[in-house]
Order: structure tokens, then C-alpha cells, then sequence
């Protein structure tokens, strides 16, 4: 890897937007519902050229006045005609649309992923605007098309081509499209959209679910246990960059759906998230991250280390999509902990270890008896996966009464016999081990207390906004792990299954798929 440091890839960060031009940002409103609808384009879309047709030209804002830059003249409206989410680094994509009419004189605006506007009039010795973009940024692209004359409604077509020799006058575009066209409609997608699974898919709901923070959120930093990695070769979609020398940071492979997704509010001077590999043979890693700016990676924090970080200054509210990439090889796991932070945190420097805090002792449960209910031996690559061991949680020891010194945030709750329910015997280290419970009802509250092989004791109560309880060990070593599981409100018996997975599957996601019957 060729880490660079982190000022470099910040100041590339902030220079995206430099080229935004104040007043366009102000008139213009990119964000709005575009007029005509959006569509996603990929790699090998058809037919090419691409028609999007009735795109209707022409509004009452007068761009001329706004310093937007060469052609940037005429009439359009606030919002967009059209918006389409690039989801492949084309090499070369031209845009151009064709009047209805030859004496419509027309013109064609586009804002970037990264905020830069670019304006096109004539083009090809004709009235009919085009715009070419190569090596492009993947993302959303918002499309206004204007008239020149003020007042005036020109209805054409807009077409999508990676072929240098379509152009406004070649065959069947200098004149209204006659073959069958595809129509955008509001809120829909009308044109061609890529296989699903194929593509960083930030509309997929995410493996580890989605957390709402707000400026000044506590406990700082939040934490996270993610298994990332994929079988998909990230594309370079870094955030606009002006300095052409830069290697990029986008790469290695990643899954479809993002591992965790960051609903962000309030106003913050900055944002950090990075990751930390469980072992040192997950260490090949990195962060691909979709702000509502657009995409931002990194390999390394700093030259000479190999955890990625991400730093959003003054960080825009919205939905933060995080993807952990594996840096050199396909369809390898990488298991560790995303911390998310407003501090001046990295991942060399954290004031405490913030995976699930160890207690020293639970007053009440024996360690030395046997297990009460169920024995497994855990291997490697244990099979299947989740397992699933039948045990009814309850007791009639009263946790909380028992140990008064431990604060009701250490998840040490509820109702449980001194044996252990399960022990679970793990033949070698598992760089990601978790265990969760579902109830038979799949709405009764239940808790779970862990005691690994060296003593240290770890509880959960509710995890993933449900009452259901998770338990995440990160790099277990082999040894004996005993488990309890107890009731949260009362000590009669609940029945249910204890869950043990080495993958990112969540209580949620479990009990969806049980209640589908998937």
C-alpha cells in the first residue's frame, strides 16, 4: 500500500467544492425533485445512444446573470430537469439534447458529485448542446436544460452516449428520436439499472443497520464490530480531485451493501471514523465512505500505518454509508471496530478499549459448575453458521440485586440460575465472534452474561433498537466461554435460540428471516 497523509486527502476533501460557484448554488436548487424524474446508469447500458425523451426546456431564472462561466446564459428552472446516479467510472460519457424543433435555440447545464457546474450551447457547428465528461466521478449528476429566449418551452431529448462518434448531427439525432423511447417519470426509475449485487449499492440496507447520531453525542467515540471485505473491485470514485498525482484511495473489494449506515444531524466542526482490524491478518483494509457530498476513502490514517480513517470537516447532515474494503484480495472477510468521533481520536490513540467493557466478577453466577442446558465445540470454520442451540433463559437469581455496584449501562440484568446455561469450547481464535438470543415469541426481553477463558466477565441487554441482546468478541482466543442467559423482567423460563455466528449477522436481521421463513 501507498498510504498518503491525511492533510492531503483533507485538503482534496475541502478543495472539492471550490469550484462551486456561490451564486449558482444559491439560485439554482440541485437538491430538489428533478422535474422529469432520475434514473441509474451503469457499465453497458442500451441501447447507446441512450434517449430520455418529452425533457421540457426553459424556465423563468435567468442564468446569465449568475458568473457560472462560459455558455452559461439562458433561461431554466430552479430545480432539474433530470437527475442520474452514475454508478460506473466511465472513461468518456457525452451528454446532448435535441429540440424537438431545429429553430428551438437550446442550452445544457450539469452540476458534478463534487459541486462544479459546467454549460454547454452549441456544439457540433448546430444548436444542439453537448457535454462531455471523461473519467467520471461516480455519483448523482443534476441536468438543467434551458432556452435561450426568455418564456420560451422547447420540448426534446436528451441522449447518453460512450461512443465519440455519436454526436448532435449524426443520423437520428439531429432531428427527433423515431424509434422507441424511454420515458423518465417522477420518483421512478424508467431506464436501465444495473443487476442488483453488482455495484456499492448505498440505497441497500446495511448489515449492521442504521445509527442516528447527533452533534455532541455520548458516550464519544461510538463503536461498532463490522466484518467487511467482498467479492466487488471498488472503483476509484474519490471525491473530486484536483491534484491529477494523487493515487487514489478507492480500491480492493468491497461487498454490495454497506456495512453500517450514519444518519447524521446537528452542526459539528468535524467527523472521524476509522477502523481497527481485529488481528493483524485483517490489517489490509481501508473505508469507502457516501456522504451526502459524495464518496470519500482511505487506506491509511498516516505513512507508516495501515488503519484507514475518514474526516469530514463541518460535516453535512444526512446519511453516511460505510463500506470496509479488503485492500488486496477478493471474498476475504476483515472483521474489527469502526469508531465514529467528533475528537481529535485515531486509531493509535483512544482513551480506553471501547469493545464491550470487561467486568471483573458477577456476583451470584459460578463459574465452576458445568453447563446446565448445552455444550458445543467451536472450530475454525464451524458449520453451520449461525449456529443455533436451543436454551430457555430465566432463573430465579435477581442480577441487578446482586451486584448493586455495577450501573444498569453494563447490561448486567436480569433473572438467571448460577450454572451456566451453555458453554461454548473454541478450538482456535476467531478474529469475530458474536452471540445473540431470540426469544420463541420474538418480542420477550431477555439479557445474556459471557465469561471468556481469562476470567473477564461481559453483559448485554438490548442491541440494534430491539430488546433482543448481543455479545461481540473480538479476536476470541480458544478456551471455554460459559454463557448465561436470563429474563429481563421476571424469573419465569423463556424459551428461545442462542445465535453464534463469526459473520455480521444481527438480531434483527435473524428474526426478519425467521418470520419470512427465509
Amino acid at each position: 500500500m501507498s498510504p498518503r497523509p491525511l492533510v492531503l486527502w483533507l485538503v482534496a476533501f475541502l478543495l472539492g467544492f471550490a469550484n462551486v460557484p456561490t451564486h449558482a448554488q444559491e439560485a439554482l436548487s440541485p437538491n430538489a425533485p428533478p422535474e422529469h424524474g432520475g434514473f441509474a446508469l451503469g457499465a453497458g447500458f442500451q441501447p447507446d445512444p441512450l434517449p430520455a425523451a418529452g425533457i421540457l426546456a426553459g424556465g423563468s431564472l435567468d442564468i446569465g446573470i449568475l458568473n457560472m462561466g462560459e455558455d452559461c446564459r439562458g433561461y431554466v428552472t430552479a430545480q432539474p430537469d433530470l437527475r442520474i446516479n452514475i454508478i460506473y467510472p466511465f472513461a468518456f460519457l457525452r451528454f446532448i439534447f435535441v429540440s424537438d424543433s431545429l429553430l428551438n435555440d437550446t442550452i445544457l447545464i450539469i452540476r458534478t458529485p463534487g459541486g462544479t457546474y459546467r454549460c454547454n450551447e452549441d456544439s457540433f457547428s448546430v444548436n444542439n448542446p453537448s457535454l462531455d465528461y471523461r473519467d467520471m466521478v461516480m455519483g448523482e449528476y443534476s441536468i438543467w436544460v434551458g432556452s435561450i429566449a426568455p418564456n420560451t418551452i422547447a420540448q426534446g431529448t436528451l441522449y447518453l452516449s460512450i461512443s465519440e462518434a455519436v454526436y448532435p448531427s449524426s443520423t437520428g439525432l439531429v432531428m427527433p428520436f423515431a424509434g422507441a423511447v424511454v420515458t423518465p417519470t417522477p420518483g421512478g426509475v424508467a431506464l436501465p439499472t444495473p443487476n442488483p449485487g453488482s455495484f456499492m449499492d448505498t440505497d441497500a440496507v446495511p448489515a449492521n443497520g442504521t445509527t442516528i447520531l447527533e452533534q455532541g453525542f455520548l458516550p464519544d467515540p461510538y463503536w461498532s464490530v463490522l466484518v467487511g471485505g467482498g467479492s466487488l473491485p471498488v472503483p476509484p470514485h474519490d471525491l473530486t480531485n484536483p491534484i491529477p498525482a494523487v493515487v487514489s484511495e478507492c480500491g480492493g473489494y468491497a461487498s454490495s451493501a454497506p456495512q453500517f449506515r450514519l444518519d447524521w444531524r446537528g452542526l459539528s466542526t468535524r467527523l472521524r471514523m476509522f477502523f481497527i482490524p481485529a488481528t493483524p491478518a485483517d490489517a489490509d483494509t481501508g473505508l469507502a465512505v457516501h456522504g451526502p457530498e459524495g464518496w470519500l476513502c482511505n487506506k491509511s490514517f498516516a505513512p507508516g500505518f495501515l488503519e484507514p480513517l475518514v474526516e469530514f470537516i463541518n460535516p453535512l447532515e444526512g446519511e453516511y454509508s460505510v463500506w470496509v474494503t479488503h485492500e488486496s484480495a477478493p471474498d476475504v472477510p476483515v472483521s474489527g471496530v469502526l469508531y465514529v468521533t467528533e475528537k481529535l481520536y485515531y486509531p493509535t490513540f483512544l482513551p480506553r478499549a471501547l469493545t464491550t467493557d470487561a467486568i471483573s466478577l458477577v456476583n451470584g453466577l459460578d463459574s465452576a459448575q458445568p453447563s446446565a442446558q448445552a455444550a458445543a465445540e467451536l472450530p475454525e470454520l464451524f458449520d453451520p453458521d449461525p449456529l443455533t442451540i436451543p436454551v430457555t433463559a430465566g432463573g430465579l437469581l435477581d442480577i441487578p440485586a446482586l451486584n448493586p455496584e455495577l450501573d444498569a449501562r453494563t447490561g448486567c440484568e436480569g433473572y438467571m440460575d448460577a450454572a451456566p446455561d451453555i458453554t461454548l469450547n473454541l478450538t482456535t481464535q476467531q478474529s469475530l465472534l458474536r452471540l445473540f438470543f431470540l426469544p420463541d415469541d420474538g418480542v420477550a426481553d431477555a439479557t445474556l452474561i459471557l465469561r471468556t477463558p481469562d476470567g473477564r466477565w461481559y453483559c448485554s441487554d438490548d442491541s440494534y433498537d430491539s430488546v433482543h441482546p448481543t455479545l461481540n468478541l473480538v479476536s476470541a482466543q480458544p478456551g471455554s466461554y460459559q454463557v448465561w442467559v436470563g429474563t429481563y423482567t421476571a424469573p419465569d423460563p423463556l424459551p428461545g435460540m442462542l445465535y453464534v455466528t463469526r459473520g455480521s449477522l444481527s438480531p434483527v436481521q435473524a428474526l426478519d428471516a425467521r418470520n419470512s421463513g427465509t
